[in-house]
């Protein structure tokens, strides 16, 4: 079977590979994709997921990472509460565990960037813990303070969530110093400015704050919008900094029996329903073939078969849709998080 032709069955079919792009950030990590575009077969579904390696995942700190000795660390619970706590590590150990996957991202992403990764996670609901607490009814947010003293806020509802975890392991190892050890919050629908890593105090308070980063300027809220990212064109990893691309007609990477062009997509609380394409600078959009994750806090997968015409220069688009909102074309306010597209220039020689 010609390339063309497995291009052309991806487009109707479930069939292929994702040759999914997954980058490290702050510290200029990053890695090949993990599989590339001669592993494709047109009788495989795209895969469930794609984990980012933990020695690749993207690093942002307030300082240096922090040094906690697990042995003296604890957690406490304390402000407007009826019974304060103080959590040690044994607790969180002893606790009802759970594993899940999510995608997490830093706001200062730009468009396209590299500061997203998604992993499994291991930890233990937060809310049983708030619950024996005991919040009193004055209380209107936590202030959350790492060991670092980087502190940030969220209201007392968003911790409350079931879905709020405390934290130990990331792909199934011991957080790392610099991702948290041996305690971090995980808060889903949040990018990670409100996600304190080494974890030491939540504080119930009657009169909002703001933390570090919201007093720099940046959203108060953080929430993650509905957005995609194209990753790859061909076996060319793309991303803010290479977003463009030259492709000769012929070989087997070559434009003239067809183009893949895949990425993720993200959104805060919602399923992602559709990702669109546009190879002609918005003009017109082709429906992109997905993954469906079982939650909507786990990066979609989407690939494209694109068959181009002729040579030339082209403007490559992807837009994605949730059952929130559908992605804006230009996003001016970077402090939100970027949620812009990212335009991609793909050159096709002669």
């Amino acid at each position: 079977m010609n390339r063309r032709t497995l291009l052309q069955l991806l487009g109707q079919t479930s069939g292929g590979v994702i040759a999914a792009s997954v980058f490290g950030g702050c510290q200029s990590r990053s890695f090949d994709p993990l599989l590339l575009l001669g592993s494709l077969r047109a009788d495989e579904p795209l895969p469930d997921r794609v984990i980012t390696p933990l020695s690749e995942f993207y690093v942002q700190s307030y300082a240096l990472p922090s040094r906690v000795n697990a042995d003296t660390w604890e957690l406490h619970i304390k402000g407007a509460v009826n019974a304060p706590l103080t959590l040690t590590l044994s607790d969180i150990l002893q606790a009802p565990q759970e594993t899940f996957y999510l995608t997490m991202e830093c706001i200062g992403n730009p468009t396209g960037g590299n500061l997203i990764g998604n992993a499994q996670w291991t930890g233990t609901p937060l809310l049983p813990f708030l619950e024996k607490a005991g919040i009193k009814p004055e209380a209107k947010e936590f202030a959350m303070k790492g060991a670092d003293w980087y502190e940030t806020t969220l209201p007392v509802a968003e911790l409350m969530r079931e879905g709020v975890r405390l934290v130990h392991q990331m792909n199934g190892e011991p957080l790392t110093a610099e991702h948290g050890y041996p305690v971090r919050i995980i808060i889903p629908g949040h990018f990670g400015q409100k996600q304190p890593k080494w974890l030491v105090e939540l504080s119930a308070i009657a009169k909002p704050k703001t933390g570090f980063w919201e007093n720099q300027g940046w959203s108060n809220t953080a929430e993650i919008p509905t957005h995609g990212m194209i990753r790859q064109v061909q076996e060319r990893r793309v991303w803010d900094k290479r977003h463009r691309v030259t492709l000769d007609r012929g070989g087997e990477a070559g434009w003239e029996t067809g183009v893949l062009i895949a990425g993720v997509a993200l959104d805060r609380s919602t399923a992602i329903t559709a990702i669109d394409v546009s190879t002609d600078q918005g003009a017109t959009w082709h429906r992109a073939e997905q993954n469906r994750p079982e939650s909507p806090h786990e990066w979609t997968l989407w690939r494209y078969a694109w068959n181009p015409q002729k040579p030339g220069t082209y403007t490559l688009l992807a837009r994605a849709t949730s059952h929130r909102q559908q992605q804006l074309l230009d996003d001016k306010n970077g402090k939100d998080g970027s949620t812009g597209v990212l335009r991609i220039q793909a050159t096709l020689n002669a």
